[in-house]
């Protein structure tokens, strides 16, 4: 098989790690082509696109959030100038609280100056209608809300105009290290962004990954829902003139892409606990997938401890459109020697505990 000239990286996979570095490398003048199946049982295609610096149930700062949060805004809405389309919109989340506990804890929140600034409470005499604020609503600012399909289906467009994307899945056994050499394409390196299908790569299966499925639902009904992203034991997110989407469901023991029944009620379930009344709803689409989470929380980047010339960026579970533009940019930047790898996120440091040459 001929080879083609040599190019700088093959990125593999282009859910939304590979697509935010494949778009760093690109515009940094980097030779680079993006493998990849069509985001088959990614998260990306049924991930919230949420980016939220207040999370979990003790209401902490999402990690590095006070960085990547406000690099990821400006990069997404660099990205539609650049590409073209509307996917990225400033949204306040509306925190309903479950229990007496809870609001005593966002009041103890909003008093440290840490939080004080993302937290607020609503205006004065503000009603939400028929959700369930007997226990206290807040608002959680600086938030957003990333629409995923359009965002990749643009990511797709700018590298197929190129000519950096390859529609295919990527096979090992036309892979020659040695050689720097796959499927006749000759590459100086390769960095793999897989996903949750790092736990069966032969390179980087050994790190301690912990993969979620989650389901979501899209809803038609009649209920006035309100344009703020509203969570409460789940979230709910307006997306379209009478429907809405909801979320999530967690299950790290059936990893497929296949919407089940217990998942539907489960989630109709959450629904149901955020209204006062119950609500006519009626189900217009199921869809799964499956997160690339870590044991840690924290992403896996950087080079394979062996060889030298394969990398990972990965594992950003369920918050990769938050934390990927900045970490993408980071990457790069160790890559051409200009900074070192996030201390917590350089796969390095698993390597006395899991690794076994």
């Amino acid at each position: 098989m001929p080879l083609t000239p040599e190019i700088d990286f093959i990125v593999v996979g282009q859910g939304i790690a590979g697509s935010c570095l494949a778009y760093e490398l690109l515009e940094r003048g980097a030779r680079t082509i993006v493998y990849d199946d069509g985001w088959k049982s990614a998260a990306c295609t049924v991930a919230a696109g949420v980016i939220n610096p207040i999370t979990g149930k003790r209401l902490v700062k999402s990690w590095r959030s006070a960085v990547a949060h406000p690099y990821a805004r400006d990069f997404y809405r660099a990205l539609e100038r650049r590409i073209g389309g509307v996917f990225f919109h400033d949204r306040k989340i509306l925190q309903l609280c479950k229990s007496a506990e809870e609001a005593e804890l966002w009041r103890t929140r909003a008093l440290d100056a840490e939080y004080a600034a993302f937290m607020s409470e609503p205006p004065k005499g503000e009603s939400f209608g028929n959700l369930d604020d007997s226990f206290g609503a807040h608002f959680i600012g600086r938030s957003a809300w990333v629409e995923p399909p359009a965002a990749m289906a643009a990511f797709r467009k700018y590298f197929m105009e190129r000519g950096a994307l390859r529609a295919e899945a990527f096979d090992f056994s036309n892979l020659d290290v040695r050689r720097h050499i796959y499927g006749g394409v000759k590459y100086k390196k390769i960095i793999f962004c897989e996903g949750w299908k790092a736990v069966k790569n032969p390179y980087f299966s050994w790190l301690p990954y912990r993969p979620a499925k989650g389901e979501i639902l899209t809803l038609k009904s009649e209920e006035a829902i309100p344009e703020h992203i509203v969570h409460r034991g789940g979230w709910i997110m307006k997306n379209g003139a009478d429907t809405f989407r909801l979320g999530s469901t967690w299950d790290r023991e059936n990893l497929d892409c296949n919407p089940t029944p217990a998942a539907r009620a489960e989630l109709l379930k959450i629904l149901a606990n955020m209204f006062k009344t119950d609500i006519e709803v009626e189900v217009v689409d199921c869809r799964a997938g499956v997160r690339p989470c870590t044991a840690t929380t924290r992403p896996h980047l950087g080079v394979h401890p062996i060889e030298p010339d394969i990398l990972s960026f990965n594992g950003f579970g369920s918050k990769g459109f938050a934390l990927c533009p900045y970490f993408s940019k980071n990457f790069a930047d160790w890559i051409y020697g200009k900074s070192a790898l996030d201390s917590e996120a350089d796969l390095s440091r698993h390597i006395r505990k899991f690794w076994k040459p």
